[in-house]
């Protein structure tokens, strides 16, 4: 007994005492089910979850046990080493269920565009002498805080979550000046918006399994600069100029099985899984063109960017079907889990260079290519939980090993110029692309009661902050903290 209590004292001690190593924060919806990611989840590559991480999960969310409530809280430090917080609340009647989420940093590192009322020392362009403006120096629109949130509904063993995440930020104003220009207007925006629509069943739906979910994601990620100059601007030209317009639009649709188990005996469980994703990347930007001195606006279905090659049409499908294997075994203090996940990925894309005519027309100038591609990429994900102490305290280990991608390429290259076909190829690329992954992490889950417990990863892993090694004792490693979790259900 005095053992058990000196082991639980040395944990709490270490994670009181220790500080923060750095964990790579998602910013965009990658999957259906999930929307962020427990400590035990993060440490176990995602085969050991939390209560934590199932009360906002569609599919899971009838798992979590509580009575009256269920609460938790988690603190991280995201790959800039700024803090982040998550906080989770969920409550059931005897009909319904209902989960709130939020994890981000609100307006921690927001751009601050100040300003002051002043008649400028040097008159700027296009203003007068003696006159007050409004000086902006520098004007600064960068995509920082990061915001998700999420509201999960159940009700006839069936999950409905709405979430939406950001880190969108715009700058809108009129009549100012910056860099010593006079501005009638002056617009940019940075970043994305992402909501989230997801269904799926809580139970499954034969003994064996199957618990099917369905997805829609929605993310607009903006990059676009507008300005007016007060009089004509370095090019004679007067008018509303577009800057930059790199805007798309990605749709996506994520559909899964939900597991079906094909054996199960003597503690060993065998399932095999099937989920399949659609994305879209969609265009729709603006450009400027100069008719008389004054700056006009079209639009088409690509990216404007300044450069060399500036109007670049494009599109992009992709197919993604991964079949998946999964087993799981358990007896007495330990249990071990792996998942063996086999993408395969058809993808296309379409990308013209172009460029103005004589008439300000866009016509192809220079590649046009479009690209089929196919991709498998494996990798498999490993999992031990040791019960030091039965229900007190449990240790959580996790390894991925993902290797590089199989790719075979066919490109159909087309060149013009200025709208006329010069010539044509084909071209076969078969590659082995893609980083090697090879990752360990190690993480306890401390149960104080049945109702309360800490969840923690640590920084003994190969592969955020230690440069590629494992030190168990090294400063950093074992007695230091990237995410602590608190869990509370009554």
């Amino acid at each position: 007994m005095k053992r058990k209590i000196f082991l639980i004292a040395l944990l709490l001690s270490i994670i009181t005492a220790f500080g923060a190593w750095a964990q790579g924060l998602p910013n965009i919806p990658g999957t259906a089910t999930s929307i962020w990611t427990s400590p035990q989840s993060a440490t176990t590559e995602g085969r050991y979850r939390s209560n934590a991480d199932d009360f906002i999960r569609p599919d899971a969310y009838a798992g979590v046990k509580f009575n009256k409530w269920f609460g938790m809280v988690s603190f991280l430090w995201d790959e800039n080493y700024s803090p982040v917080a998550t906080v989770g609340f969920a409550a059931r009647t005897d009909n319904a269920y209902i989960g709130a989420f939020y994890n981000g940093n609100m307006w921690a590192g927001a751009p601050v565009n100040n300003y002051t009322e002043e008649e400028p020392a040097t008159v700027p362009n296009g203003g007068v002498a003696g006159k007050i403006y409004n000086v902006y120096n520098p004007i600064n629109v960068v995509p920082v805080p990061v915001n998700n949130a999420a509201i999960l509904f159940g009700v006839a063993d069936m999950g409905f979550r709405f979430a939406y995440r950001t880190n969108y930020q715009s700058f809108k104003e009129n009549n100012i000046v910056t860099g010593n220009q006079l501005y009638n207007s002056y617009q940019a925006e940075r970043g994305y918006l992402a909501p989230q629509i997801a269904w799926a069943m809580a139970k499954d739906l034969t003994k064996k399994g199957i618990r099917p979910y369905i997805a829609m994601d929605f993310i607009f990620d903006r990059d676009y600069q507008k300005i007016e100059t007060t009089g004509s601007d370095t090019d004679g030209c007067t008018g509303e100029k577009i800057i930059r317009s790199s805007n798309h639009f990605d749709p996506s649709i994520s559909a899964g099985l939900g597991g079906y188990t094909f054996y199960n005996k003597d503690g060993f469980k065998a399932s095999f899984d099937l989920d399949y994703v659609l994305t879209l990347n969609t265009y729709e930007n603006e450009y400027s063109y100069v008719e008389d001195g004054v700056y006009k606006t079209g639009k088409f279905k690509g990216t404007y960017s300044p450069g060399s090659n500036p109007y670049n049409e494009q599109s992009f499908i992709s197919n993604q079907i991964t079949p998946s294997l999964s087993g799981s075994w358990s007896k007495d203090s330990l249990a071990l889990k792996f998942k063996l996940n086999m993408p395969l990925t058809f993808s296309g894309r379409e990308e013209n260079l172009m460029a103005l005519d004589t008439n300000n027309n866009l016509v192809y100038n220079g590649n046009s290519n479009s690209t089929n591609t196919f991709a498998f990429r494996p990798d498999i994900r490993l999992a031990m939980q040791y019960k030091i102490i039965p229900n007190r305290l449990t240790l959580n280990t996790g390894a991925r090993i993902q290797a590089t991608a199989i790719t075979l390429q066919t490109t159909d290259e087309i060149y013009y110029n200025n709208g006329e076909k010069i010539s044509s190829r084909k071209v076969h690329k078969d590659s082995f692309g893609g980083s090697f992954v090879n990752r360990f992490s190690i993480g306890p889950t401390l149960n104080f009661t049945e109702n309360v417990w800490v969840e923690a990863t640590t920084g003994v892993t190969n592969a955020y902050g230690n440069e590629g090694t494992i030190d168990v004792f090294a400063p950093g490693s074992l007695f230091s903290f990237g995410s602590i979790l608190l869990v509370l259900k009554f």
